[in-house]
């Protein structure tokens, strides 16, 4: 079953890293100012943001396997309806297909939270959320590596979208003949496919909102989620463009210098999933020794980049290999969030409410990061790709949200 949710994962994380390559020749040919293509990334963030609540509300009484492959179903042909898109005189329809890509994309972390807290246990949880967030990564990196050559193979890059699209819809297959919600000792607990009126509306009254509003918890997984988005978003959408723009380095060379971040990436989530949870089967059960170990990690997934990024906003070296060099830092490092609160998220909550609570801190850290885009843009061309008060300002954000995560956090299941 992790080996299916790793391979949706990488699915994914392809169709939605493939714009940021393929906006280089598509700005070419439709002259797009940085601020568009600011809005076409945010436009993803906008469809993911407003399902993204909905979503955990669905997981939580009704089948993730379902409601994954219907996910996977709707990303796949708004993908391949991309190019199609920006063939009309307005630009709306492309911002709107973008925006059905993230709508569709957002069942996705709400089902592999519901999925994980039942096929996990609670010292297995940190590894197994750090698999699962590297295959996002693997993802962008395939995205990055493989996109130059199907752009060439197919022609140009509308091939991109219609290849990774089939790709998605072939990968459904799998995905219904293997797919389980629940190993064979817990199938008794699952939820029905379906949920009439009254189900559905008695799920949202039964939904814990005020004890995660008043929960000091929450707020510290909320804000280190919006500090993790904004800086994760900007990398996802720009870093392409920045070395395209700072270095005047073409489409493969761009996406190329892309990959080594997200190598790092899988790497540190691999790695800080692992040392989390040797260090949890050692100690003794305590929720203030676990406390103390996510915020360890979350400091290292916030402070770390901040540093990283701190550096390139004070000067942005004039080889672009020592650029990449602390961008791949700055990602390896964000990737210790797997340990933070992403493996606290569990922690807060049991099965049921899983799904949702990641729903309501992701629908924030989702405005937050779809802000963030869209005003990189705006500073871009304000500031004639002025990089340095980019990189500045993702730094300070991620120093507030590791600031709130040390003050707020703690372990204690409040959510069952």
């Amino acid at each position: 079953m992790l080996t299916l949710l790793w391979v949706i994962a990488v699915l994914s994380a392809l169709d939605r890293v493939a714009m940021s390559v393929a906006i280089i020749p598509m700005s070419a040919e439709f002259g797009y100012t940085d601020t568009f293509k600011g809005s076409i990334s945010s436009f993803f963030s906008i469809g993911y943001g407003l399902m993204i609540l909905p979503a955990g509300l669905i997981v939580a009484n009704a089948s993730p396997r379902t409601i994954m492959a219907c996910g996977i179903t709707v990303w796949s042909l708004a993908t391949i309806a991309t190019p199609w898109s920006t063939g009309m005189e307005s630009l709306l329809p492309i911002l709107l297909v973008r925006a059905m890509v993230g709508a569709a994309e957002s069942v996705v972390l709400p089902t592999m939270q519901r999925l994980l807290s039942t096929w996990t246990d609670p010292e297995e949880k940190s590894v197994a959320l750090a698999t699962m967030f590297s295959g996002f990564q693997t993802g962008t990196v395939l995205a990055y590596l493989l996109s130059p050559a199907v752009v060439d193979l197919t022609g140009g890059w509308r091939g991109l979208f219609y290849t990774y699209g089939g790709v998605g819809l072939i990968a459904l297959i799998p995905w219904l003949l293997f797919a389980q919600d629940a190993p064979s000792s817990k199938q008794s607990d699952l939820p029905t496919d379906q949920m009439g009126f009254q189900e559905s509306t008695q799920v949202f009254r039964d939904a814990p909102f005020r004890g995660f509003f008043e929960s000091p918890g929450v707020w510290a997984m909320l804000l280190a989620h919006c500090s993790k988005n904004w800086s994760l978003y900007n990398s996802l959408a720009w870093t392409p463009t920045f070395y395209s723009e700072q270095y005047e380095i073409g489409v493969r060379d761009s996406a190329f210098l892309s990959i080594l971040p997200s190598i790092a990436a899988i790497i540190g989530g691999l790695l800080a999933g692992n040392v989390a949870d040797a260090i949890i089967r050692k100690m003794e059960p305590s929720e203030e020794r676990l406390s103390l170990i996510r915020k360890v990690f979350q400091s290292i997934g916030l402070y770390g980049p901040a540093l990283a990024l701190g550096v390139l906003a004070l000067h942005i070296p004039e080889d672009p290999t020592i650029a990449q060099a602390f961008l791949t830092v700055s990602v390896g490092l964000s990737s210790f969030n797997a340990a933070g609160f992403e493996a606290g998220n569990q922690e807060k909550a049991g099965p049921k409410w899983a799904g949702l609570l990641y729903s309501v801190t992701s629908l924030p850290a989702v405005l937050v990061g779809t802000f963030g885009v869209y005003f990189t843009g705006q500073v871009l061309d304000w500031t004639q790709q002025d990089w340095t008060f980019v990189f500045g300002l993702n730094a300070f954000i991620n120093v507030l949200g590791a600031t709130a995560f040390l003050v707020l956090y703690d372990s204690k299941k409040e959510f069952d």
